[in-house]
């Protein structure tokens, strides 16, 4: 029998909240504005809801916009895009929905056409956050969605307006057998950059990485130089150590901790949904 119905006040998570915070929580929960076609399709978006959480200081609002496609269990998957903060910890879920990829035609084409649909409509709504630029893991399939969105003609000139960086995890998971890739993550994405020694610092790494013929390194340096440079453009210093996909990682790993609990269920994907829905608002994303 499957599980269709989730009950919020079931879940651990929520049993951890203030009983002041879990009233609030319930409100929103059950207040979400979903119309049919998003419990139809099990997918939400959140701008009018982000909108509301912009700060007072305009590079407090400064963010990039976060993207994975996580598998839940062996038939469903989510796919999240998320506003997370340059210099600010804030992480907003912008969309969220649940999908059974062996259905879809083409899943990458799907994604491209989300991705698109999120800059083009979702992220002009936003106007108190100013977007970077678009940072997704290294593998295949982004690598595909990445190709698809640069040669479209509907979206070529937004690949050509922002940085879209693959998060370098060859190059943290190369710190533990090359002196030189732990160096450059250290100055580079925990070090503070500043705009008198920026280049400086970027070139002596670019040349470590021509010298070794390093291109896992090369790339690093040369996606975030230029995010650098353009972020210095407004500031004395900056820190790169919040541009990761650390923000999306936890809420990937509260996904799995709660799934947990319905390893043995057979689960619908209108129960998963509102599952990660659930999630949101305890969590505050």
């Amino acid at each position: 029998m499957s599980m269709n119905n989730l009950e919020i006040k079931s879940l651990r998570s929520f049993q951890e909240l203030t009983e002041s915070d879990k009233q609030l929580c319930y409100d929103s929960f059950i207040a979400d504005p979903l119309e049919d076609k998003h419990r139809q399709n099990k997918y939400i978006k959140r701008s009018e809801q982000i909108v509301q959480r912009s700060r007072t200081d305009p590079m407090d609002n400064e963010c990039f916009l976060s993207f994975d496609v996580y598998p839940m269990n062996f038939k469903y998957c989510t796919v999240i895009f998320g506003l997370c903060g340059i210099t600010h910890h804030f992480f907003n879920v912008l969309y969220l929905s649940v999908i059974e990829e062996t259905k879809l035609e083409s899943p990458d084409q799907f994604i491209c056409d989300l991705l698109a649909n999120i800059i083009i409509v979702e992220i002009p709504k936003l106007k108190s956050f100013l977007l970077k630029f678009v940072l997704c893991r290294n593998n295949a399939i982004n690598e595909r969605v990445l190709k698809l969105f640069a040669e479209s003609r509907k979206t070529s000139k937004f690949y050509n307006t922002f940085p879209f960086i693959c998060e370098p995890n060859e190059l943290k998971h190369a710190q533990l057998h090359d002196p030189y890739a732990q160096r450059a993550w250290q100055e580079i994405m925990q070090g503070n950059l500043f705009q008198t020694t920026v280049r400086d610092v970027f070139q002596k790494y670019r040349q470590i990485a021509e010298e070794r013929n390093n291109e896992v390194l090369k790339q690093f340096v040369d996606h975030f130089f230029n995010l650098s440079r353009d972020l210095l453009d407004n500031r004395f210093q900056v820190n790169l150590r919040l541009c990761t996909m650390e923000r999306m990682d936890n809420f990937e790993r509260i996904i799995r901790a709660h799934m947990k609990s319905y390893k043995d269920e057979s689960v619908t994907r209108l129960f998963l949904f509102d599952l990660i829905r659930a999630l949101v608002h305890i969590y505050g994303f």
